[in-house]
């Protein structure tokens, strides 16, 4: 059964409301640019990473790890050596003692790389059968999405923060 396995960098971003648009007597219906251009970067992750497709009838499970840059609030600036240093609530943040309970929340950014991946790694996101949707602090701001088949599971996914 195949795996995918991709990153997406820069700042975990959820998927947007659809915006409307009066045209006559009709109303348009359109995807805010932000969310379509996250949605882009989604894709091109995941075709860089993997050429591999899910077939029709295939049950996917999906593990999705959303990586916040730390606040610059929690690093403190040493004129003298002139380096920088975590303060105790940044190190608690890396060692994932502190989550984030900030905005995008876990669904819209399941959302946002689900939907995105119609298509390019399955065929619809109701092949997802089951989703877990975790958000960490990160020097490195990232989000990090796998994809697989089959009975086992999966749980090397980002390790490294």
């Amino acid at each position: 059964m195949p795996q995918i396995y991709f990153e997406i960098l820069g700042e975990p971003q959820g998927k947007g409301r659809p915006r409307f648009k009066k045209m006559g007597n009709f109303v348009k219906t359109f995807t805010p640019e932000e969310t379509q251009q996250y949605e882009d970067r989604v894709i091109y992750a995941c075709r860089m990473a993997s050429s591999v497709m899910f077939g029709v009838k295939d049950q996917i499970k999906a593990k999705i790890t959303a990586y916040y840059q730390i606040p610059k609030s929690c690093y403190v600036f040493h004129k003298k050596t002139n380096t920088t240093d975590l303060t105790r609530d940044g190190e608690a943040m890396l060692r994932g003692e502190l989550r984030p309970t900030k905005k995008p929340d876990t669904d819209n950014i399941a959302k946002i790389c689900l939907d995105a991946l119609n298509g390019i790694a399955y065929h619809d996101d109701s092949q997802i059968v089951s989703l877990q949707v975790e958000k960490f602090y990160s020097e490195k701001p990232r989000v990090c999405v796998l994809l697989w088949g089959g009975e086992e599971d999966n749980e090397e996914v980002c390790i490294a923060r």
